[in-house]
């Protein structure tokens, strides 16, 4: 005679609860260090957005044939083709010292740039703008 089982050979309750505990818990351990990870990621691509706009800044100068003086002209609503000279990201700030003048020729004053994320101080930046060309030149932190 042949003994059958009435076992269907799936999981118990007691065998899924345990799976899920495990699984929540690795979900809860990795989560932050991944969100933290996009954050940084986020304010690096925030500062990379600023350091665009800058090297740009020369190049809105000249087609718009209006000089610029920054930080004086920070707050201008209109270059001339609609928008403000520098859109930062909130809580990001720039400083120069001393000001940056931009020609109508779209040639530059020697400036430092110093740039800041209030509530970050691992995102401070500083870059050097060269006379003449306006080139972008990081400094070393």
């Amino acid at each position: 005679m042949c003994k059958r089982s009435n076992a269907s050979g799936g999981f118990t309750l007691l065998e899924m609860l345990f799976v899920l505990v495990v699984v929540g818990l690795l979900v809860g351990l990795t989560m932050p260090r991944f969100a933290a990870g996009l954050e940084q990621r986020e304010l690096l691509a925030q500062r990379k957005m600023i350091e665009d706009q800058l090297r740009e800044l020369p190049h809105r100068v000249r087609l718009n044939a209006r000089p610029m003086q920054l930080p004086l002209d920070f707050n201008q609503a209109d270059m001339g083709d609609g928008l403000p000279p520098l859109q930062l990201p909130k809580g990001w700030t720039i400083t120069f010292m001393p000001p940056l003048e931009i020609s109508i020729l779209g040639t530059c004053s020697p400036s430092l740039a110093s740039v800041s994320k209030s509530d970050s101080s691992n995102m401070d930046a500083a870059y050097r703008l060269e006379a003449i060309t306006c080139e972008l030149k990081p400094l070393p932190n």
